[in-house]
């Protein structure tokens, strides 16, 4: 069976979903990286980091991007701005520009301040 979604219905639900997973991370800076905001999720792992200067916010590709590629089969462009508009409404980056990083692990806050 298909079921037909448009643009709207299709952002309001990965929206829904960003905030059941990654709605309540907790901003925190560092000394050494003074224009980055990290944010971190309840075990203290790093989720996202937010680069003031650039205005980019590094997505994890495995344990974000890749999962609304794989649940909701929606491409770069649409994940990008749906994230655009997460970000700004749940964390209020207005105008920054997600950008998916494959590279990194996730890791934790205690192993950057360490």
């Amino acid at each position: 069976m298909n079921i037909q979604v448009n643009r709207n219905q299709m952002e309001r639900v990965v929206i829904k979903w960003l905030n059941k997973r990654l709605g309540n991370l907790t901003p925190k800076k560092h000394k050494d990286f003074p224009n980055v905001v990290f944010y971190v999720d309840s075990s203290n792992n790093v989720i996202l980091q937010y680069i003031k200067l650039s205005e980019y916010v590094y997505i994890h590709y495995g344990d974000i991007w890749l999962h609304l590629e794989n649940i909701f089969h929606i491409g770069h462009n649409d994940i990008k701005s749906i994230i655009e508009v997460w970000l700004e409404d749940t964390y209020k980056l207005k105008g920054v520009r997600p950008i998916r990083n494959s590279k990194a692990s996730i890791f934790n806050w205690e192993e950057l301040t360490n």
